[in-house]
């Protein structure tokens, strides 16, 4: 449902996701979004090599010379309010189909799968 919705904007779930993540915290290192995203360390490389490709980020060396901190551009920015209209247009589909008490228990097994894949 969220990957058709997003496909339109021309965007996959998880770079919305990076994104959204860089916009919020105004910059992070791969260590950071791949533990925030339970992602394994070659994809996150691969999709964070895209979005740079794309121009959605930018990647300055951190206080380590194999650190590099991602941050959002302005075309990043312009990506992410293109894609939060299909965002929320899911997200509402989900939740009139879930009804109430279903969306509630979907956020809480969500949260629980997404706090033990962290800690793996």
């Amino acid at each position: 449902m969220y990957d058709q919705e997003l496909k339109q904007a021309r965007i996959e779930i998880t770079q919305f996701g990076l994104l959204t993540a860089l916009a919020i915290s105004g910059g992070a290192t791969q260590k950071r979004l791949s533990g925030g995203f339970a992602m394994d360390s070659t994809t996150l490389s691969r999709t964070l090599d895209r979005m740079q490709k794309r121009g959605w980020i930018s990647a300055k060396q951190g206080t380590d010379k194999r650190e590099h901190i991602f941050e959002l551009t302005a075309s990043g920015k312009r990506q992410i309010a293109k894609a939060q209209p299909h965002w929320r247009r899911a997200e509402s589909r989900l939740r009139n189909q879930l009804g109430e008490s279903g969306w509630k228990d979907m956020q809480q097994v969500v949260s629980f799968l997404t706090k033990g894949a962290t800690r793996a």
